[in-house]
């Protein structure tokens, strides 16, 4: 409706400026080509985010000392709309407290139908719970093995009618086309040791040619609710720069999603396992991946169990328009004997006000990267269970 009143008002100026003389014509023509342009850039929104984020651990003798660290988290921008047939999605992050900025998506999509649109660019790679198997700020432990939340370089195709939706995809690579950089919002294979720790070491291994696809059907119960059962599956090679060649990699998952009124439920089953073709004197059992400017070892293979339960109520405390309280809990289960089970459980509350959004986490791990440990035993910090308080505080617009 907007653009048929703008047509029609730059259609008007141009019916009364015809009279006047026909030297008008060129001027009429770019100022029909000005409100078009007009149009076109209004399809387009800017916005992004600013977050700070409060962290106190015990297992860091300095944050205890100092009752914790209080740093500016997040500068991001995001770029969406629709020119013509074809839509944008863009996201840039800048993060000062870890001193590296990283592009967390950018694609076009094509809407071929109601029900099928394709996508092209970097996008979230279809694998289990979508968009995130977690409530909380920190995700859940399969965010930091590369199956959460994950981006990759790539072509989509989203099929969409309810109660059903699939999706199919191929990535070439990871979203950076450089393997071993680590300054990357997504957890991906790392062929270096950048910023390595926690059992890192530098293989040469890259993900390559991966190919996803997801099926899930939303089962409608009236009044209590809904249910989502679906199953996902990822099958790619992986290259090893030294030795000059291509292992496989797979991975699965089962997954049900639950709305039923304020309770939100998340199950999710998943199994991931790399053949690994490193030089002589590498430990074939550990696989490195990397993002946030650091990289860490993984087992090659492993059982995920995820179990999410969150409740959301409506409020009227000041500008906390609503509260929404969870407990998030992943256990790695490593198929190699020698390594240990890895948990992490995450409770706590989401506070919404607005543009407005606090989190405010108690994350417990054990085994648990970034939280005091590791994930292959590579520290003598792997022992004992650790916890960490986490308050994030994020404008959105």
């Amino acid at each position: 409706m907007k653009k048929q009143f703008s047509r029609l008002f730059a259609a008007a100026l141009l019916l009364c400026a015809a009279p006047f003389s026909s030297a008008l014509a060129s001027d009429d023509a770019d100022l029909l080509t000005r409100v078009e342009k007009l149009e076109a850039a209004s399809a387009i929104h800017v916005g992004g985010a600013v977050r700070v984020n409060y962290g106190l651990t015990d297992w860091s003798e300095s944050s205890k000392d100092k009752s914790g660290d209080f740093a500016f988290d997040l500068f991001r921008l995001n770029v969406d709309g629709t020119q013509g047939d074809i839509t944008l999605s863009a996201e840039y992050r800048f993060y000062p407290e870890y001193n590296f900025n990283a592009l967390h998506h950018a694609y076009l999509a094509y809407d071929f139908s109601e029900t099928l649109q394709g996508q092209v660019g970097v996008h979230q790679v279809p694998f289990g719970i979508q968009p995130y198997a977690s409530h909380n700020f920190w995700f859940s432990g399969a965010y930091y093995v590369g199956l959460e939340d994950d981006y990759d370089m790539g072509i989509k195709l989203l099929y969409d009618a309810k109660p059903w939706h699939a999706t199919l995809a191929f990535y070439k690579n990871g979203e950076l086309g450089a393997p071993s950089v680590a300054n990357r919002y997504s957890v991906d294979v790392n062929s270096a040791a950048t910023g390595g720790f926690a059992g890192a070491q530098a293989a040469g291994n890259e993900e390559t040619n991966q190919v996803n696809g997801r099926l899930a059907y939303t089962l409608d119960h009236g009044d209590l609710g809904s249910t989502e059962l679906g199953v996902s599956l990822e099958a790619g090679k992986l290259y090893n720069s030294n030795t000059a060649k291509n292992e496989d990699r797979v991975a699965g998952a089962l997954h049900l999603v639950g709305d039923y009124g304020p309770f939100n439920v998340q199950l999710e089953y998943a199994s991931y396992s790399y053949n690994v073709a490193n030089p002589p004197g590498f430990d074939d059992q550990v696989v490195t991946v990397g993002a946030y400017g650091s990289s860490w070892g993984i087992p090659t293979e492993a059982d995920i169990a995820t179990f999410n339960v969150a409740y959301t109520r409506p409020v009227t405390w000041g500008p906390i328009e609503s509260v929404t309280l969870y407990s998030d809990n992943t256990v790695i289960t490593p198929k190699e004997g020698r390594f240990d089970n890895v948990s992490q459980n995450v409770v706590g509350a989401l506070f919404a006000a607005g543009p407005v959004y606090t989190y405010v986490d108690i994350i417990s791990g054990e085994d648990m990267i970034f939280m005091g440990g590791d994930m292959v035993g590579a520290t003598d910090a792997s022992s004992g269970r650790n916890t960490r308080l986490n308050v994030n505080i994020g404008y959105y617009f």
